[in-house]
């Protein structure tokens, strides 16, 4: 019988293990996406394919490492040596979007294979049409960039050279990309060096039980804090912007269910798959829905195969969380952000205290790719931008962050002017853009890019244009986003969610983020924090007045209008946010 201490003890070592492999990937990385913005993550495997630790840095490639290994590996393991190691970003062979790479390696111990290291990062140009990789209009797979079904790449810990040549071939910076490959296989090397260190330590019979009782203990505190939840059905949905060919907007539907210590997430009812880029993979499915459900049942939780054994994920095939026949998928992490939102908004009855109102709700894809001016050479450069976090009962959401499984950093302005032709002209939190509750949600930004470059493009692959973050328990939906090219000028006009522009030197793009919904009743908020945040530039006069009840005389609270304003808001009836 294992000690709990003993277990402790080896459950972090595992995980040791898994963060010195991301931070090596992430120190070795050329690219700002990885090596700033940490786009990657790293997992550990058993000789039995199931998956033992993983980084917590970005949540969102839990499902594809989950996915892809077991499913890729199990019918090569007899041919795999030392120092091999495979590549594989194919989303029909559980994978994600194609930027999204996997490398897997064996680890070996006395000739044995003892594990698997997989790691995967977002690799800023993966080929296809579009620089970035995040095409709005393709209709197939195969527009969407380089497919790499799962190819014997590495042998003696270094890439064969004609695979390496026909990869760095089809994209626009081929020595970035060289550097960020190299980073991945560096990672993996570390993970066989450590992992065959705990085999030395332990004795490899003695770590079998070990892994074993982890992976049981595991299931057995999730299957606790399932059983701690209110049995019953719970659904949410909501509608997402067109598919990139069409603007007709599109239904997301989740339905949560709880019983006893299980619980099954259930995407019946979602749409059938798209024409173009706005589907998802299953494996990005259960990543967005089981990022929000690691919180819910504890975020301290080991995140292992005994973690999901007592969750079902159901996706029906042929529909947007699970297409066939090579449809696109670039904009499907816009999908599984959504999904996120909907467990919070499914279990809001179930647990008030414990959920949020919406987030922002979208990834924001960005892409910038073009020709340098200042060296004469090509540029690709690409980001995500940061928006408003929801209410809970006793917190403001958080301000201009990245939300659920989207734990990347915000790029700072000094890194993307220095690597690439633009400015950033504003970068600041939205006013009046969170919704409005007892306790306020989060702010979204504004992000204006001043390209002076040449033959540059500029690709959204986005959403929540059309739709608002929704508050709960009275709270108000927060704004959706916009995209304006040259804003504030004659020449002003919007950009569709996705799209690609072609920029004349000197033109502006304007990004402006969603904020995130509010919880409770905004007349129940203390008008001192009202004043606050008018103060900070989050809430101006006129909202604060219109949503709050709050009235400021020269500045300062105007306790007696407050009163009297508030009981007129009350006596109208408050218009409420949507709560299931």
């Amino acid at each position: 019988m294992v000690s709990t201490g003993e277990l402790e003890i080896f459950r972090h070592s595992l995980k040791s293990v898994v963060e010195e492999m991301g931070a090596t990937l992430q120190r070795t990385a050329y690219s700002t996406n990885i090596k700033i913005r940490r786009d990657h993550t790293c997992a550990l495997f058993d000789a039995d394919l199931r998956h033992v630790a993983q980084h917590d840095l970005a949540p969102q490639h839990i499902g594809s490492l989950v996915s892809v290994v077991p499913r890729n590996i199990g019918e090569r393991e007899d041919e795999l040596e030392p120092g091999d190691g495979i590549l594989i970003n194919d989303p029909y062979r559980g994978a994600v979007h194609l930027p999204d790479v996997m490398l897997i390696s064996p680890l070996f111990h006395d000739d044995e294979i003892i594990g698997y290291a997989a790691n995967s990062a977002h690799h800023v140009d993966i080929g296809g049409g579009t620089p970035g990789g995040i095409p709005n209009d393709s209709t197939e797979l195969y527009g969407e960039g380089v497919v790499i079904p799962g190819v014997h790449a590495v042998s003696e810990w270094d890439y064969r050279g004609e695979v390496m040549d026909l990869l760095l071939r089809n994209v626009r910076e081929p020595e970035m990309r060289r550097g960020d490959y190299r980073a991945q296989l560096g990672a993996n090397r570390i993970g066989e060096e450590r992992f065959a260190a705990l085999h030395d330590r332990y004795g490899t019979e003695e770590i079998v039980p070990l892994l074993d009782e982890l992976l049981d203990y595991t299931e057995r505190r999730v299957r606790n804090a399932i059983e701690e939840l209110p049995d019953g059905r719970y659904e949410a949905e909501d509608m997402m912007d067109g598919d990139g060919i069409t603007d007709e907007p599109v239904r997301l539907r989740l339905r949560v269910e709880i019983d006893g210590d299980e619980m099954t997430l259930d995407y019946t009812g979602t749409a059938e798959q798209n024409r173009g880029p706005l589907n998802c993979t299953p494996a990005m499915a259960f990543a967005g829905a089981m990022a929000v459900v690691m919180a819910v049942v504890g975020e301290d939780l080991p995140k292992n195969d005994g973690f999901y054994r007592p969750l079902e994920v159901i996706t029906p095939e042929g529909t947007m969380v699970n297409p066939v026949d090579n449809a696109p998928v670039a904009a499907g992490w816009e999908i599984a952000m959504r999904a996120g939102d909907l467990v919070t908004k499914a279990l809001a009855d179930a647990i008030p205290e414990r959920t949020i109102a919406a987030t922002k709700g979208i990834v924001c894809n960005v892409a910038f790719g073009g020709r340098d001016t200042r060296d004469e050479g090509k540029y690709v450069y690409y980001e995500t931008v940061a928006g408003g976090f929801g209410a809970r009962e006793d917190l403001d959401g958080m301000d201009a962050v990245q939300t659920h499984f989207q734990n990347t950093a915000n790029s700072p302005i000094e890194e993307l002017e220095t690597e690439i032709p633009v400015y950033v002209r504003q970068y600041g939190l939205l006013t009046d853009s969170a919704g409005a509750g007892r306790r306020r949600g989060g702010c979204g930004v504004r992000r204006d890019y001043d390209f002076y470059g040449e033959n540059a493009s500029f690709s959204l692959l986005t959403d929540r244009t059309k739709s608002d973050p929704w508050g709960l328990f009275g709270g108000r939906s927060a704004a959706p986003s916009e995209f304006l090219l040259n804003p504030e000028s004659e020449n002003e006009r919007p950009l569709g969610s996705k799209s690609t522009t072609d920029l004349d030197s000197e033109d502006v793009v304007s990004l402006r983020t969603p904020g995130g919904g509010g919880y409770g009743e905004p007349t129940e908020r203390e008008p001192e924090r009202v004043v606050e945040d008018i103060r900070d530039g989050k809430v101006s006069p006129a909202a604060a007045a219109e949503e709050y009840g709050v009235v400021l005389d020269d500045g300062d609270l105007d306790a007696e209008a407050t009163d009297e304003c508030r009981a007129s808001l009350r006596e109208e009836g408050s218009k409420g946010g949507e709560h299931p």
